[in-house]
């Protein structure tokens, strides 16, 4: 999703994308059913269990930056980024979720890059 403007509350950003997967889907009681996790901190973007041909509806919507396969679903792995959203709530923001992420850009940080790709870029270059 894009980044949202402002400074929008956590349940702002969330209720945001149950709008927009509501677009898709036709209500948002399914599109809360649909949501499995949301990141609302690092990045924006929530994962949620749709058909393949709801992909391709899906990547039209206003705001919807990409669509991608959920590469962990798949391998019963739900310890990636993301916070959990259990019953159509989702469970409190901890740092454990975005640990991956957290390491990474301290690392980035102390060698004064932004992105991994950036780090090994100029790894490579030396």
């Amino acid at each position: 999703m894009e980044a949202p403007k402002g400074y929008p509350l956590r349940d702002e950003i969330v209720n945001t994308y149950i709008k927009t997967l509501a677009m898709a889907l036709g209500s948002e009681e399914e599109a809360k059913k649909s949501i499995y996790s949301v990141s609302t901190k690092y990045y924006y973007a929530f994962g949620c269990k749709v058909s393949e041909d709801m992909t391709f509806k899906i990547k039209s919507l206003p705001n919807v930056k990409r669509v991608l396969p959920d590469s962990y679903l798949g391998h019963g792995d739900n310890s990636y980024g993301g916070e959990p959203v259990l019953d159509g709530k989702v469970v409190s923001y901890d740092d454990k979720y975005h640990s991956d992420w957290i390491r990474v850009q301290n690392n980035d940080e102390s060698k004064g890059t932004n992105h991994p790709k950036e780090a090994r870029g100029k790894q490579k270059k030396q």
